[in-house]
């Protein structure tokens, strides 16, 4: 992030006292900006008499989304408003530190000596972020990154000790090794205004026996409840099923959850507080949930009545999720604020058709990908009749898809012009279409990443972005999103490449 001593040794002057009183008491005020109080005439500059929310909204695009690659400074830009008045330093700081992104190691320990110098900067952050954090780089072997202790279990607990108006931790599975009890209890068990957790991918022995420690039902130290808000477990496949039964009911304020690869059992699903208002959630590839409790935990469950996002994907070959007579039992009581759905990998026929038919009109991303779905089922989809919302189709995996069906049969879906913006096929599908010469002709692209392929529509007014994306303009995305911005690092390898 570009932590530099030289930049912040400055940073206890009278702003510090100003604001020292915000870190102290836990609120998440943002703080008054400095001015001399001994002269009675106002000399700042206009710029400078701005409102603090004004100056949020302008520092924000100074802000990098992805660091920089080598050793260029990531916030050179902010760095040279910092220095051009007072007014403006105190402002530039405070969007320096509020959102923490951590790279390397060596970034973590430039922050953490300044927090630890000067407290009143960890009390301005609110976001740590090592989704784009990687242990190796910069000439470094891994046996030089562990003997240089930039970032232990120790530094990370320092860390979060001195950060007590933390809102967001977002971590990855490159973080795991790093995680140890310590680091949870600190977490979990003091900080009053932590909103959103993410461990994404992690999986290592150090990450798992933590968990199983301080996630277990019976620790005399659990609290009756946290207070995270957004909570990601995605692809954290070797936690024990006793770490859900201990966490999930003890998330009364929860709105977003990721347990997609994971052992967590039908029971603790159930075991979620009523007072819970989820509208995203992911039950991706769950070996250990059954079709017809989940079936039942969706309709009869208090805390998923008010869902906008419902990622089922199953990969059919090892296991199928919902039978046929789920889906029949699902469909028809869907709640009505659902705008994404992925239901790849289900037991799905022609039979389904009049109860899929009527969700087009609302739903703006369907996955129906290893179904058994004819093509005719699919071009009915767009019949002008329908009035289909949808803008994400994924069809990888359906037999009947083909480069020849997608152009040239009775109502097909890319002459068309429907409201589909993105088209997801196999990458065999998505080649053959490109050799049809076609595509273009009908304002399409092709796009690959990782795993997966695409049919972009080239010509839209539609940017993508919704409020239900969290920032993101992107389609497609199978991870919950627990921060507000684009998907990127390791998050969009999980959600867009797997």
């Amino acid at each position: 992030m570009g932590f530099h001593a030289k930049e912040f040794s400055y940073a206890s002057w009278e702003y510090e006292t100003q604001t020292k009183t915000a870190s102290t008491t836990g609120t998440v005020e943002r703080p008054p900006l400095p001015h001399d109080e001994s002269d009675n005439t106002d000399n700042r500059a206009p710029f400078e008499k701005l409102p603090v929310e004004i100056y949020d909204q302008i520092f924000s695009y100074l802000i990098p989304q992805e660091p920089p690659t080598g050793y260029k400074r990531r916030n050179s830009d902010l760095s040279a408003v910092l220095k051009a008045s007072r007014t403006l330093y105190a402002a530039t700081l405070f969007t320096i530190f509020q959102n923490a992104m951590f790279p390397h190691s060596p970034v973590y320990s430039k922050f953490l000596e300044q927090i630890t110098n000067h407290p009143v900067l960890g009390g301005m952050v609110r976001r740590m972020d090592f989704s784009q954090y990687t242990s190796v780089g910069l000439g470094r072997t891994g046996r030089m990154n562990m003997e240089m202790q930039n970032l232990t279990a120790k530094t990370l607990t320092k860390g979060l000790r001195a950060t007590g108006n933390l809102r967001e931790f977002l971590a990855q599975e490159a973080l795991g090794p790093d995680i140890d009890a310590s680091v949870l209890e600190e977490l979990f068990f003091t900080l009053p205004l932590l909103e959103a957790v993410d461990f994404c991918g992690a999986s290592a022995s150090r990450f798992k026996e933590a968990f199983t420690e301080v996630m277990h039902p019976w620790n005399p130290k659990l609290p009756e409840s946290f207070p995270v808000q957004r909570l990601s477990l995605h692809e954290c496949t070797t936690l024990a099923t006793s770490v859900f039964t201990a966490i999930l009911p003890r998330l009364p304020n929860l709105t977003h959850l990721d347990l997609s690869h994971t052992q967590v059992t039908d029971s603790a699903l159930m075991s979620i507080p009523e007072t819970a208002n989820i509208t995203h959630l992911s039950l991706s590839k769950c070996a250990r949930l059954k079709g017809e409790n989940v079936v039942t935990f969706l309709l009869e469950h208090p805390a998923v009545r008010n869902l906008k996002v419902l990622n089922l994907h199953y990969d059919a070959s090892r296991y199928r999720l919902l039978s046929a007579i789920d889906v029949e039992d699902l469909l028809p009581n869907l709640p009505k604020s659902l705008v994404s759905l992925n239901l790849t990998g289900a037991s799905i026929s022609s039979d389904h058709m009049p109860m899929l038919l009527p969700l087009v009109s609302r739903l703006e991303e369907l996955s129906l990908g290893h179904t058994e779905l004819t093509m005719e089922d699919i071009n009915t989809f767009f019949v002008p009749q329908w009035k289909s919302n949808l803008r994400y189709l994924d069809l990888t995996g359906i037999s009947a898809v083909s480069p020849n069906a997608l152009h040239f049969s009775t109502g097909a879906i890319l002459p068309q012009n429907t409201t589909l913006q993105v088209l997801e096929l196999s990458e065999k599908n998505v080649t053959g279409c490109a050799k049809l010469h076609a595509t273009k002709t009908c304002g399409w692209s092709e796009q690959s990443y990782g795993r997966r392929s695409w049919l972009v529509k080239s010509n839209t007014h539609d940017d993508g972005e919704r409020s239900w994306k969290m920032g993101s303009k992107k389609w497609g995305n199978r991870k919950i999103p627990c921060n507000f911005g684009e998907v990127g690092g390791i998050y969009a390898y999980y959600g867009l490449a797997k």
